[in-house]
């Protein structure tokens, strides 16, 4: 199937297909005008070819006929007076019409019912006027105007007609472009096709591809997610059906070490489970209420809150730096990053090991480091550990394989990123390294969303 071509501007289109039919329209009533404006010409020629006959030595001017109706004025009247002449002209080309002798210049005179224009001079020993009913000026103008006006007039429903299908046709991109939209849905979010679309529309239908990418993208993660959520759900959920089978079953004496591994598949499902809603929240980036937070003190409530977890696996927790600093952000998921990173080093860093916090200003950016003293994770291995539920050669038996996942998507929405390293010091152990560009919120802008929240 041959490729639609390029629908090109639809100003262009819209611009040459309106502009075709006022041109069209303006020269039929210019068309129209000069008809109406030659016929005049012959008419006033015709007039002057009168006056001019009217100009002579001889005849005088003949008293009107005194029988019968006198004949119609003239549309244009001569008058001139000799030095011999009274009030009377001595010579006229419609005798039978007098006017008054005018002042020289322009004026008007009425006579009879009858308004003209007259303009008068004195020509030597002769004295000439020359006069035009005002009926006959207003009579041409409004000929000219009629003419003018007919074709546009006879013309309309056909230019009311032609600028509506010259739109259709120009704007019919737009409906095909819309119902190519209409049709993705979850499962067909391919790209809108910009190579055809007016120029006006691409930077609009570039933005809606890309969304459309980013949409499938995150439709295909969730797709894994859930699918990897339903698996990893499905086998503790089993366990515990068979926990509560061997319970049943369980002679009394071994009851209690029976109601412990139930215990322990209970707290592994209440992992997995928090750790799979702190994951979608983070992923959702609901719009939140920003604050100016205080990260040294986010620091030291995480170590607080996970020094048992560290006291009950013989691990040093501690923190080695804390700067002074403010970040705006929402507390939680300040919260949610850092104890996420601490509470893998603490599994993952081995019994008897050491975990240490930090927080320091770098220019323009802070940096939280969490660096443990256990057997590291490999190169090869360091960009899978934020995949979902990657848990590499890790033994914990309450790991879920999400804590780094959830770092890496609030570190994101934070504008921010993480990145794993060895420790500099020559010694085994991991250092998990989240940089954040150093963002505050005006005090006023931070207590408005403090007081909202």
């Amino acid at each position: 199937m041959a490729k639609p071509a390029a629908i090109g501007s639809l100003h262009r289109r819209l611009s040459i297909s309106l502009g075709g039919l006022a041109l069209l329209v303006g020269f039929l009533g210019a068309l129209g005008a000069w008809t109406v404006v030659r016929q005049l010409a012959s008419e006033f020629n015709e007039d002057l070819r009168q006056a001019a006959a009217a100009i002579r030595a001889a005849p005088p001017v003949m008293p009107a006929p005194s029988h019968g109706k006198a004949p119609p004025a003239p549309p244009v009247l001569v008058q001139t007076w000799g030095p011999e002449d009274g009030a009377k002209p001595g010579h006229s080309n419609a005798p039978w019409v007098l006017l008054p002798r005018a002042q020289p210049g322009f004026s008007d005179v009425e006579a009879d019912g009858i308004l003209w224009d007259v303009f008068a001079m004195q020509a030597g020993d002769a004295y000439m006027q020359i006069a035009q009913q005002r009926a006959v000026r207003t009579a041409n103008a409004r000929r000219v105007a009629a003419w003018a006006a007919i074709p546009v007039v006879v013309l309309l429903p056909v230019l009311v007609w032609a600028i509506r299908v010259s739109v259709r046709d120009a704007l019919r991109p737009l409906s095909v472009i819309g119902e190519r939209v209409a049709q993705a849905d979850l499962n067909h979010l391919e790209p809108v096709d910009t190579g055809t679309a007016p120029e006006e529309l691409r930077p609009f239908l570039e933005s809606v591809n890309r969304m459309m990418v980013r949409l499938s993208g995150l439709i295909d993660t969730e797709r894994s997610f859930i699918a990897n959520a339903a698996h990893e759900l499905r086998s503790p959920l089993t366990a515990l059906q068979l926990q509560v089978e061997n319970l049943i079953r369980a002679p009394r004496d071994n009851i209690d070490e029976q109601l412990e591994e139930l215990r322990r598949g209970i707290r592994r499902s209440g992992t997995l489970i928090t750790k799979l809603l702190e994951l979608a929240r983070a992923e959702i980036g609901t719009p939140r209420a920003l604050d100016n937070v205080a990260v040294a003190v986010v620091v030291t409530d995480v170590v607080t809150d996970l020094l048992p977890l560290a006291i009950d696996r013989g691990v040093d927790l501690g923190v080695e730096r804390l700067d002074n600093v403010q970040l705006a952000a929402t507390e939680t998921d300040l919260r949610m990053l850092i104890k996420n990173l601490a509470d893998n080093a603490i599994r993952y860093g081995g019994r008897g090991g050491r975990v240490d916090l930090s927080v320091r200003r770098d220019e323009a950016d802070v940096v939280i480091e969490v660096a443990d003293t256990g057997p590291g994770i490999p190169k090869a291995a360091r960009t899978r550990v934020f995949e979902r539920f990657y848990r590499g050669g890790a033994t914990d038996e309450e790991g879920s394989g999400l804590g780094l996942a959830i770092v890496q998507t609030i570190a994101g929405n934070l504008g921010g990123r993480v990145d794993l390293s060895g420790r500099a010091d020559g010694r085994s152990g991991l250092v998990a390294r989240v940089v954040l560009p150093l963002r505050t919120m005006p005090p006023a802008a931070a207590t408005a969303t403090a007081s909202t929240a």
